[in-house]
Order: C-alpha cells, then structure tokens, then sequence
C-alpha cells in the first residue's frame, strides 16, 4: 500500500468539490427548517446524503448522479462511490464512553493514480443559539463540547500513533439564518479568509495543493489569474451560504478551548485568520478534497482502519506513564456510530 498523493485534475477535483459543497448547503439549511434538530439527526442526515444508496432520497444542487455523469465525461478514468454504515451503541456505553461520531475511510484504487487506504474519525458539534433568540451570533457557540471527550479523542490517536487522523466536523446554518450585522461579520471572515479565493477557480488551500502536485483546480484559474464582476458575484453568493459545515483539526480544537473555553464560531474564524497551514476551521468540501488528496491526513494503520470502520480492535497499551484514562478501563476502544466509506476507482479497461 503506497503513501501516495493522489492527484486529480482540475476538472474531477470541480466536480468532487461541487458535490461534497452542495451537501454541506443542504445540511446547513436544515438547521434553519422545523424544529431544531440535534447532532445525531445532523450526522444521520450528512451519512443519508452520501450514501449511495439513500442520497437519491433528498434534494442537493449537484447530486451524485449529476458528478457521475460530469466524471465519465472526464479522461482521468475513475469513478467515486459511497458507502454508509451505522453500528448501534448500547446507551450505557454511549454516555460513559462517547468515542467519534463519525469514522471515514478513504479508498484509492487506480492503476495508473495509486492505492492507498486511510481512517480518520470525526466528533460533530452544532452551533446552538444565543441568548433566548432564534437567531444565530457570531458569538454563538458549540455548547455541546465535552472537554473529556476531547482529551478522550487525543488519547486514542496518541495511543493508536495516528496523528492528523481526528477531527471535529461543525453544524452550522447558513449566514440568513443570523442577524443581518452578524451575517456580514461572517461575510467578512470569508473574504478575508483566503485572499483570492473563487470557489469555482480555484482551492483555498492552494499553497498545500500545489506542494503535491495538485493542478489548479475549478477552472484552472489562480489567484493572480482574471477575476471579473461576473467572479466576484459567485464568489459571493458561496459566502452567503457560509459558515455551513466546517472541519478543524483536533489540535486547533484543544488550543481554542484551552483554559475551559467552549470553542465559538467567533473562536474557529480567529484560528483560521491565524494559522496559514492545516484544517483549523475548513469548509466541509475543502476537507474532503485535502483527504483524498493528501496521505499526509489520516491513518493508514490496519487497526486504526478496523477502529474507523466500526470493528473492534485491542485497545494499544500506553506507551509511557500517565494519569490513568477511561480508556485503561476497555478492552476495546470506542467505536463511532456510522462509518462513511469514500471510493476512488479505475474506469479504465483492464491491461494484460
């Protein structure tokens, strides 16, 4: 099994960055419809939609059957499939020993691209509402954060050796779903975010990409490149769907809520503006691009792997001495609830 950097063209990386973008408007605004629905349904919902199988069940932008038309118009030879699997808790186990939420695996399987397999797991959080107002803040925050489960989530990579492969994924509606003065702060940190940013041109982690040879991507514009009125205007109707569903790593997590602080909208967006490299607080599809692209993210481990997909392993001894954890007291770790499995695969005809 190669660490390799899978490299998709500009063209597949518009379509696979479309499709993971028009989830994340879709989960966002669900957030603004009916009663409030809480992490599990979010997470619930987020699995159904890219799920092969039941994603044809909703309504999206660009759905999977629209990226696998775009896909077999493309020369790159590969095709994505999704698999969506949920493995049942016992309450008990649930409220003592919250684990991930979430555990994704990444397949790449190309004769000529690569092969490669890696596991992260995933914590959700949603933006609560601030004060007794409907409205969202830019202050509002993730009240839902455990700082136990956190140092809980630490210590499974640590235990595991798998770094870069935990990360907490934010629910959070569109900016119509805040105040209007709030609206435009979160405008305003979108476009300030990531100078020269045009979702349809170009990826915001453009300076990461290109390191693995990554092309440049939607559109093969760059930031230097032409941005005329009609750039701007898409640019900016994608920021009014923000901030959406974003992904941190656990690290940029753990710094926000240092000192006891429950990490914020506000929080996230100042980490962001500060720290130039990594996951800190990403739109949702810019992750799952980074994820297919880059062997640097995520765990390649076979029982780290094993952990993602919701079978149970031995639980890694510590290394050194420290406090005792809740996790001397299992056998096995803990499992996430549903397990995402991401496909890349050859079209191509076979060869010999």
């Amino acid at each position: 099994m190669s660490r390799i950097n899978f490299t998709l063209g500009s063209y597949e990386g518009t379509v696979l960055w479309r499709f993971f973008d028009s989830i994340s408007s879709a989960v966002a605004t669900r957030m603004l419809r009916g009663s409030t629905p809480g992490e599990e349904n979010l997470t619930f919902l987020l699995c159904e939609l890219l799920d092969e199988g039941a994603t044809g069940l909703h309504t999206l932008d660009y759905p999977l059957s629209r990226v696998r038309e775009e896909l077999e118009r493309s020369d790159a030879g590969i095709a994505v499939d999704f698999d969506f699997e949920t493995h049942e808790h016992a309450r008990y186990f649930e409220s003592r020993y919250s684990g991930a939420d979430l555990g994704i695996i990444v397949n790449i399987n190309h004769p000529i691209l690569g092969h490669s397999r890696r596991a992260f797991l995933v914590q959700a959080k949603r933006l609560f509402h601030s004060g007794r107002s409907r409205e969202f803040s830019i202050y509002s925050s993730y009240e839902s954060y455990d700082e136990k489960q956190a140092a809980l989530l630490k210590e499974l990579a640590r235990r595991f050796d798998a770094y870069n492969s935990v990360f907490y994924l934010w629910y959070n509606p569109p900016s119509s779903g805040f105040a209007e003065s709030d609206a435009k702060i979160v405008r305003a940190y979108e476009a300030h975010g990531r100078p020269g940013f045009h979702w349809h041109r170009m990826h915001p982690f453009m300076d990461e990409l290109m390191e693995m040879g990554f092309p440049l991507a939607f559109g093969g514009g760059g930031a230097s490149g032409p941005q005329g009125p009609e750039d701007e205007d898409k640019a900016r109707e994608w920021r009014a769907r923000q901030p959406a569903l974003r992904v941190s790593e656990l690290e940029t997590v753990l710094s926000v809520a240092a000192s006891g602080a429950v990490p914020g909208l506000k929080r996230l967006y100042d980490a962001r503006l500060e720290r130039s490299h990594g996951i800190s607080f990403s739109p949702f599809a810019d992750f799952f691009l980074l994820a297919l692209a880059n062997s640097r993210y995520g765990s390649e481990k076979p029982e780290w792997l094993q952990l993602a997909e919701g079978r149970k392993v031995s639980m890694p001894s510590s290394k050194d001495i420290t406090e005792s954890s809740p996790l001397d007291e299992l056998e096995s770790p803990p499992i996430p609830r549903h397990t995402i499995t991401v496909t890349i695969r050859s079209t191509l005809p076979q060869v010999g």
